[in-house]
């Protein structure tokens, strides 16, 4: 489970970008993080992997992020929206990678590079961003952890590398696992995620499943739900 309480954290002194997030997530499902730009969605993804130390108290899998455990580390994987490229392919990035978590799957990375058709011995940084991002989400679909945190995955990707991207992420997933997807883009988690998180600048507006959004709202459509819900917050 995810919970944060009061979760607070600003890049600048007095001026929080997050303010007193407060928000349970449990494990089992695929959530879409939706909002609007600049309210906060990668700081929010950073904080609970540990890349950034926030004020509050919150935890991953009962773990504090800020002291970057060993274990903790074993069990979280996240892929930024700009990750800085290294100068080597994807196959000897993942031998790199692959000792650092027990639940590496050699089949699934396998998998992932030959449905996305990614050159695994060309160089990182002689592909496109496109394949840049797959191939980076090709290992951490591999990395198997319990959590992992995609922010803006599909940027760069064209239509059929969207719905290859879909399916990977449904088949690597399994109760026991959290994937939170942060982006702009709603129409490409269509029919992938099963839980719905808008982010406001003044916290969390909504937190519910698809099911609970067609008795509340009347649609399970997301675009719609968003309208309604950041409208409201801003004649309020």
């Amino acid at each position: 489970m995810i919970q944060t309480n009061n979760l607070t954290y600003g890049y600048v002194k007095h001026q929080p970008v997050l303010k007193e997030i407060s928000l349970s997530l449990p494990a089992g499902h695929i959530y879409g993080l939706f909002g609007k730009n600049g309210v906060g969605k990668s700081t929010f993804l950073k904080l609970l992997s540990g890349t950034l130390l926030g004020q509050g108290d919150y935890s991953v899998g009962g773990l504090d992020p800020r002291k970057r455990e060993p274990g903790f580390q074993e069990q979280i994987r996240l892929v930024p929206e700009n990750e800085a490229i290294l100068n080597t392919s994807i196959q000897e990035l993942s031998e790199v990678i692959s000792p650092l978590y027990p639940t590496f799957s050699h089949e699934i990375f396998q998998k992932a590079i030959e449905e996305f058709d990614i050159p695994a011995t060309q160089k990182l940084t002689h592909l496109s961003l496109g394949q840049q991002k797959k191939a980076l989400i090709s290992l951490s679909l591999a990395c198997n952890t319990p959590y992992l945190f995609l922010d803006e995955p599909t940027n760069g990707m064209d239509i059929p590398s969207k719905r290859i991207f879909r399916k990977l992420v449904a088949s690597a997933f399994d109760e026991k696992k959290t994937i939170l997807i942060s982006t702009h883009q709603v129409d490409d988690l269509e029919g992938l995620i099963d839980w719905v998180v808008i982010m406001e600048n003044d916290g969390i507006r909504l937190s519910s499943s698809l099911e609970e959004l067609g008795e509340r709202f009347g649609t399970e459509d997301i675009k719609e739900v968003f309208c309604q819900v950041t409208e409201n917050n801003s004649n309020e």
